[in-house]
């Protein structure tokens, strides 16, 4: 008996192909809708000025630190992600890249490499900024986008306990032009004092401008840190903050405090993650967390 399929079932096979085809395709429409009206709902909540920051502390040397996607396993905590380049995401790649090409303009911006003094990146389980000749050929490696401002070896917060905090309601059309939340509280004043290697006081823009989000610690040698909204901090976890810097001191690395501001310290989900945002390609995307 011959085992050629029939015309008829050859085109109902191929029938059920294409039918099987067009569900996983609008399956997969579907998700990024749903991706896509999450991420609306979230920014419209941040604009509003209805999220909350918590606050976190992690010493990032304790636990394997990865670079987090939809096929990672154990995955433990998602912290931060790099920002976005959705049209032209070269600024992912592997440092041997970086050493050896022409390809010089980063990212959407068209960014020059001559800009970058220093890259980040995850290395054999720990994540560490540095000069790019720190790194192994195979790393993936990203520039860090902020000036190299020294190294921070201890933290100090000044509160006016007297104070009392503020609300702020904004013009609409300012909040939109700006990406500012229509409503912001304000807590009493927190001030703060950064300390270089040397004791003496430094100025770095990027913890001043970030302090009440996401704040990223790192050195070249896989010491780092994870920090959210520093103004909270009680005594306790700043105290254990200051002696994470005062054994291994560290530099600043600019990321996503918009888009990206959430952040899971336990039971994360790389998908509820990424509702935070239009839907992009996992290949323009950095995010980094930890493995159990």
């Amino acid at each position: 008996m011959s085992t050629v399929p029939s015309n008829r079932k050859k085109k109902t096979l191929a029938l059920a192909l294409m039918a099987a085809a067009a569900v996983l395709a609008s399956c997969t429409a579907a998700g990024h809708l749903g991706q896509n009206i999450s991420a609306a709902w979230m920014t419209l909540m941040r604009h509003l000025g209805l999220t909350a920051s918590p606050v976190a502390l992690v010493d990032m040397t304790e636990y394997e630190i990865a670079r987090i996607g939809p096929g990672t396993q154990n995955l433990h905590g998602i912290y931060f992600s790099d920002f976005v380049e959705s049209k032209n995401s070269n600024h992912i790649r592997p440092a041997a890249h970086f050493r050896h090409t022409s390809d010089t303009l980063l990212g959407d911006k068209m960014m020059p490499l001559s800009h970058f003094s220093r890259f980040y990146g995850v290395e054999n389980g720990r994540i560490k900024a540095g000069r790019l000749d720190q790194f192994a050929d195979s790393t993936t490696v990203l520039p860090v986008r902020n000036k190299d401002c020294g190294y921070i070896s201890r933290i100090e917060l000044r509160r006016d306990a007297g104070q009392r905090g503020w609300f702020i309601v904004r013009n609409p059309f300012e909040a939109i032009k700006y990406q500012l939340p229509l409503v912001s509280y304000y807590p009493p004043d927190t001030g703060i004092e950064l300390y270089g290697t040397d004791g003496e006081l430094m100025y770095d823009p990027t913890v001043t401008a970030a302090m009440s989000g996401k704040v990223f610690l790192a050195d070249s040698l896989g010491n780092a840190v994870f920090i959210n909204n520093l103004p909270g901090f009680d005594e306790t976890m700043l105290q254990q903050l200051d002696e994470l810097l005062a054994e291994h001191p560290m530099g600043t690395v600019l990321i996503d405090n918009g888009r990206y501001s959430s952040f899971s310290l336990s039971r994360a989900s790389y998908s509820e993650y990424l509702r935070q945002d239009l839907f992009r390609p996992d290949s323009c995307l950095f995010v980094v967390g930890s493995l159990l």
